[in-house]
């Protein structure tokens, strides 16, 4: 059995934190119920990566032997964003 959930929480009424903890805990009770291994990734990356430099996050992940669809997973959400460094009225855009 394979839980990918496609809604975002925290935006919406009624879909906060305490919901998504609810589903998670529901979906796990009924895996184990049924015998079902359970495995749970969690990734929260609102405003994670806003002060860190991206290829060095890359690079951290590939050095480490992350995964490689959580590495590709994390390089797209890299790759559909841009960065702005400000610094003493100076402007630097990659």
């Amino acid at each position: 059995m394979a839980f990918f959930n496609t809604q975002q929480y925290g935006v919406s009424h009624q879909k906060g934190t305490i919901e998504a903890a609810m589903e998670i805990k529901n979906y796990v009770k009924v895996g184990l119920t049924g015998g079902d291994v359970i495995a749970l990734i969690s990734l929260d990356v609102k405003g994670a990566f806003n002060a860190d430099f991206w290829p060095s996050i890359l690079n951290g992940l590939r050095a480490s032997g992350c995964p490689k669809n959580l590495y590709n997973l994390t390089k797209s959400y890299f790759s559909k964003r841009s960065a702005i460094i400000s610094l003493n009225r100076i402007q630097i855009e990659p």
